[in-house]
This record gives C-alpha cells, sequence and structure tokens, in this order.
C-alpha cells in the first residue's frame, strides 16, 4: 500500500495539468524506448522502471502518456492490479483527451475483473466499446463483456443492466445472455418470451446464430440425432472392401461424436448417432430414409458412400427435406438433385476445373495441351478441364485422346511435338544488302548484344538467332529492326533438341499403372513441359518405381494428412478407442461428421437450418481435406501435391473460384 501512494504521489506530481503544453525529450524517448524493449523481452521488473523514468524525466515531456500506459499495463503483467488501476485513474485523470484512454479504460477493467469485481469491470467495458476508435479494443471489450455476464452475473444483475442506458449492441447480447441463463436455469418459457421477436442486426449475424440455437433448444430439448446411412453388411462375415471403408468411415463419425462429448460448455447439445446398415440395397436405403422422416429428432444424414447408393439417397432424402452428406462420392450430378444434397468430396469435374484454375492462375499457363484416355470418367475430365482453360483466356493447342487400352502413345505425343515446334519458332535475322548500320547497332545495343560481336555479323553478311538470345521476345525485337528474317521451325524428329512451348500437359488417368507409360514417354519426346494428374497419381509405390520421368509431376488430391499435431492427437485417440492403426478412410467420417456437428453447435438444430449452413460452408477444416460447399454444394476444396525428390508434398489447398 505504502508503494501505491508513493507511485500516485508520484505520478500526480509529475502529470502536467495541460496536455496541450508538450515538450520533446530525448531522455524520456531512450528510457521509453528501452522499456519497450523490456517489455516485449517480458523483463517487467526492468521495464517498469524504465517506463517511470520516462515520465519523470522531464515535466510535460512528449513520451508522458505513451509511458503511462505502458507502465500501467507493465504492472498488469506483474499481477499489481491495484498500482496497475491507480495509474490507469491518473491518466484518464490528468489526460482526458489522450488518444491512450481506451487503452486506460480497458486495462483498468481487465484490473477489476482480476480482483473478482465483476459488475465493475462490465462497466468499465461499456465505456471502453463506446468510446474505442481502435478495432481490438472494441472486439475485445465485447467478448469481456460477454464472457463476465455469462460467467458471473446472476438473472437480477442482468435485469438491472438492461434497465440502465445501453448501447444498442451490448443491449442485444445482455438480451440473449439473459434468455441463455432463463434457459439453463429451468425457464423457458421466460427465455423464449424474451428473444422470441428478436433480431440481429450486426454484420455477422453472430447473436442470431445463438438465439436460432436456443429456441431450437426450447422448441425441441437438447438432443439432436445424425443418421449415419453405411453399407456395413454386418449380417454377413465376409470382409470386402467396401465393408471395410463402411466401417472405417463409421468409425471416424464415432470418432468425431466422442470429442463433441467431452465438450463441457453449459448446455451443450447432446448428439446422437443412428447408425443404419444401407447393405448398398436401394428399396432398404428408401425405407430407412421414409423411417427417419418420421423421427423429428433427426436432424440430418452422413452418409452413403459409393456414388450408385448415394444417387438413390439423395433421391429420397430431398424429396423428404432432410440434409444429406455424403463424404465421398464423386458422381456427377448427385449434388444437382436438390437443395438437401451435399457432396463433401469433390467429383470428378469440380477436380478438373481446380487444376485448370491453377495451372492458369498459379502456373500462368498459356499454352495448355492435354492427353487423356477414352474412359467415360477420364474423357469428362478432359473435357472439363479444356472447357475451363479457354474460360479463363488460355489456349489448349493439342488435344490427343488415346483408346483404353492403348500403352503405345507415340502417335499422340509426335503430335503434340510437333503442334509445339510451330508454336516457338526461331526468328533468325541477316546483315544481308543495304542496312542502317547505326540504328541497327544502337537497338540490339539497348537489348544487351555486344557492339563487337554486331559489328562482326555485319562485317561478314552474318545472321543472328535471335530466339536463343530473347526467347519469347523474339518476334517483337526482329520486327523492330527492320531486317531480313527467316523464321525456322524445329524438326519433330530432332528429339535431342527440348520443346518448352507448351507449358502444362493435363493427363487425367484411371489407373496408377499409367504413370510410368505417360511420364517415360513424355520424357522420351523431349517436351520440357509441368505434367499435370488427377487423384490417381497419388500412389507413391507407382512415382517410385518412374522417379527418373516422374520427378516434378503435380496432381490434385483429396487426401492430405500431413501427420502434423492434428493428425497425431486423433490417431492417438483412435489407437486408444479402436484398438488399431488409423486410415485415410477414417478421416473422411471424422471431417464430415465433424462438419455436421459444428453446424448443430452452432444453431442448426432444424432440417432446414442446416441444409442452410451448410450450403454457405467454406473452407471447413478438415484433417483430410478442407470442406468448400458454396458452390453447387459439391467440395471446391483440392489438395495441389508435388512428387519431387522422391518426396510427395503438399503446394497448397486450392479452392475452386
Amino acid at each position: 500500500m505504502k508503494n501505491l501512494f508513493l507511485l500516485l504521489f508520484t505520478l500526480i506530481a509529475f502529470l502536467p495539468a495541460q496536455q496541450d503544453e508538450v515538450y520533446f525529450s530525448q531522455g524520456a524517448e531512450d528510457y521509453f524506448l528501452l522499456g519497450m524493449k523490456q517489455y516485449a523481452q517480458k523483463d517487467y521488473k526492468l521495464s517498469s522502471i524504465s517506463f517511470q523514468n520516462s515520465i519523470h524525466i522531464f515535466p510535460a515531456n512528449h513520451r508522458i502518456t505513451a509511458a503511462s500506459i505502458m507502465l500501467a499495463k507493465t504492472l498488469y503483467a506483474m499481477k499489481n492490479y491495484a498500482e496497475a488501476e491507480a495509474v490507469c485513474d491518473s491518466l484518464i485523470t490528468q489526460f482526458p483527451n489522450s488518444a491512450y484512454i481506451e487503452d486506460a479504460l480497458f486495462t483498468r477493467g481487465m484490473c477489476r475483473y482480476n480482483s473478482k469485481l465483476y459488475l465493475s469491470t462490465f462497466e468499465e467495458m461499456q465505456k471502453v466499446f463506446s468510446i474505442s476508435q481502435q478495432r481490438l479494443n472494441k472486439e475485445h471489450s465485447l467478448k469481456v463483456i460477454d464472457h463476465v455476464a455469462t460467467e458471473f452475473l446472476t438473472e437480477a444483475d442482468l435485469q438491472a443492466v438492461i434497465s440502465s442506458p445501453l448501447n444498442d449492441t451490448i443491449r442485444s447480447l445482455i438480451t440473449v445472455i439473459l434468455a441463455e441463463k432463463y434457459f439453463h436455469n429451468g425457464s423457458g418459457d421466460k427465455a423464449k418470451a424474451l428473444i422470441q421477436n428478436f433480431h440481429d442486426e450486426t454484420d455477422g449475424k453472430t447473436l442470431q446464430l445463438r438465439v436460432n440455437r436456443l429456441l431450437a433448444r426450447i422448441e425441441r430439448g437438447n438432443g439432436v440425432k445424425i443418421g449415419l446411412l453405411l453399407p456395413l453388411f454386418d449380417s454377413t462375415s465376409t470382409e470386402t472392401r467396401e465393408k471395410k471403408i463402411a466401417h472405417e468411415i463409421l468409425e471416424g463419425a464415432q470418432l468425431a461424436i466422442s470429442t463433441n462429448e467431452e465438450r463441457t460448455e453449459p448446455g451443450r447439445i447432446a448428439i446422437e448417432l443412428d447408425v443404419k446398415d444401407s447393405r448398398r440395397s436401394h428399396s432398404l436405403i428408401d425405407s430407412i430414409i421414409t423411417m427417419w422422416e418420421g423421427d423429428s429428432k433427426i436432424v440430418g444424414i452422413v452418409g452413403p458412400i459409393f456414388s450408385d447408393e448415394t444417387m438413390q439417397a439423395a433421391v429420397a432424402a430431398q424429396q423428404k427435406k432432410i440434409p444429406l452428406v455424403s463424404p465421398t462420392a464423386t458422381d456427377e450430378g448427385i449434388a444437382q438433385i436438390g437443395e438437401y444434397v451435399f457432396q463433401a468430396n469433390p467429383n470428378n469435374s469440380m477436380r478438373a476445373k481446380i487444376m485448370a484454375q491453377y495451372a492458369v492462375n498459379f502456373l500462368g499457363a498459356k499454352n495448355v495441351a492435354i492427353l487423356a484416355s477414352d474412359i467415360p470418367s477420364v474423357k469428362m475430365q478432359a473435357d472439363t478441364f479444356a472447357a475451363e482453360i479457354v474460360r479463363l483466356g488460355s489456349n489448349i493447342v493439342v488435344d490427343r485422346r488415346y483408346q483404353q487400352n492403348e500403352l503405345d502413345l507415340r502417335r499422340h505425343l509426335k503430335v503434340m511435338r510437333d503442334t509445339a515446334s510451330r508454336l516457338a519458332p526461331e526468328y533468325i535475322v541477316t546483315f544481308k544488302g543495304k542496312i542502317n548500320i547505326a540504328e541497327v547497332t544502337g537497338k540490339l545495343a539497348s537489348f544487351g548484344v555486344r557492339v563487337k560481336l554486331i559489328d562482326s555479323l555485319i562485317a561478314h553478311d552474318g545472321s543472328l538467332n535471335l530466339s536463343k538470345l530473347f526467347n519469347n521476345r523474339a518476334k517483337e525485337i526482329s520486327d523492330s529492326l527492320k531486317l531480313p528474317v527467316k523464321i525456322v521451325t524445329m524438326s519433330i524428329d530432332s528429339l535431342q533438341y527440348p520443346v518448352s512451348s507448351i507449358d502444362v500437359i493435363f493427363c487425367p488417368i484411371a489407373k496408377s499403372q499409367l504413370i510410368g507409360v505417360i511420364t517415360s514417354q513424355v520424357t522420351y519426346f523431349n517436351l520440357k513441359t509441368t505434367i499435370l494428374g488427377t487423384s490417381e497419381w497419388y500412389n507413391l509405390h507407382e512415382l517410385e518405381m518412374n522417379r527418373r520421368y516422374a520427378d516434378g509431376v503435380v496432381f490434385g488430391s483429396d487426401r492430405w494428412t500431413g501427420q502434423g499435431e492434428r493428425w497425431t492427437r486423433l490417431s492417438s485417440r483412435y489407437a486408444q478407442k479402436f484398438g488399431k492403426q488409423i486410415t485415410d478412410n477414417v478421416f473422411f467420417g471424422y471431417d464430415v461428421m465433424s462438419l455436421v456437428i459444428q453446424q448443430v453447435n452452432d444453431g442448426a438444430l432444424t432440417r432446414d437450418q442446416l441444409a442452410k449452413a451448410l450450403s454457405f460452408i467454406v473452407n471447413f477444416q478438415g484433417v483430410r481435406n478442407n470442406i468448400t460447399l458454396s458452390t453447387g454444394r459439391v467440395n471446391g476444396n483440392l489438395h495441389i501435391l508435388q512428387y519431387k525428390d522422391g518426396t510427395v508434398s503438399k503446394l497448397q489447398t486450392y479452392t475452386y473460384q
């Protein structure tokens, strides 16, 4: 206490009465900067001394208010809350027009919070919110108000607050918090009466989500169910690939549910799984969804996983107006069935569009080639890719399609090399006949050509290959010289000469065994380009087998776990829960169920609310892949991966524009 009075006395003695009489002091500046450095290094004891020295060195120095607020923050960091509050009081009293007033009020409010003076904290933060010009102070003060009102103020406190003069934003927040307290304390009718006509006017509509959630919980209770429809084949003992995938996705969904159950927020919504075995039977799928239609607690469906059964389920779910999210189906047209149907895995056309956008927007591709088979799914990707490339303003210079079982691609690559050669002819200028020596010499010298070389060419009627010197600018420069020019196209048979005029070749494949077939023959024909592939290229064994040819290929994939901290944590939890190692398929189930759980926890507690919430999803952070459903209810996220030096690495996660 003695130190507090001494500090107050010192501050009052040295704080000038008028803020407009301020003088520059180099000593004050030096102490202030030293204090800032010590503060950043968390050496709070020394920084407090430096800030006090900056204040005391000269009355009315230019750093006195800045040093005062930093002294208060330093004392706060040292948990000397009473002393920090005293400094704030002095600053507010002596400099009522200072730009640091809102910081002083905020710091004083936090001192009172740590002193467990919650109503006083609330009052201070109201002042901060009302006067703040700094965005962070405004946001942080509102968060403190929310926290204090939710955790520490009673119904009586909140009722008294609402009856007092309040900012409209704070009044709306307190109204919602009071309604939540009514509900948690068993007064659902009072809560409903308070918020049934509530309308959130803020930009983010965050309060409206809380209101929607609370109203739904009042109407429906505190629990919802999510239907999980998978081909589990539990009645058979035979272990098949599809059965294994289904059970791994089930385990991922169960892991997401158990993670949610461990959350301890007051009033947390209970989410229950209702698991059904589709057995890939269309009639059984229809009957299950009809049964779910009559269960009011079912707010949505996750599954099925294979495209044929997903198509059947999607039709039924759309008719019953139950939102359905397939974690894995990639066929076209599923999400187009209606506004209640979602694909969390990008379909084939979305993958092709993303690869086209990546080629143009990130690789700068202007001249693009396509090499694809006539398999329907591959053909569709190639056609979609071509259309997107043209839409973006680049050129498909050659498009070759080979038959399904065709492994000798020489005839296609010969055409590709010939086309590429014509795209980049060599411009050769000659120095014969009458020429303006001074003009030609000056122009070539300005482009960096040595004068001695120019003189020699002119003296011997020589020629100069502009393409080798200037690459893409060769034609422009040859036109400006006004000299005889010969345009030479490289012979397709001269395979020792690389051709680099094609920027990328898109090579969608249906099976990874074609990786070696394509990369070896592209290399043989000396096409210096970037090969773009589809998800089937993500086969490390095949890439390693063809490392000499495949190094540098880029491909899109729906899976990239990266084995970071999150992957490690979930793998450990999975091993504890199921007694085995985690697989990629588990993450399909985990990501999609986590997505649905988040929407439910954010207030989507009816079927219509969930469908609407899912339709606005952008970049939900999954473990296997991010999920964006805002474009046609099909995931518009794809990882762009590259095989380089024996390793697959992620270049970026691209979101379809």
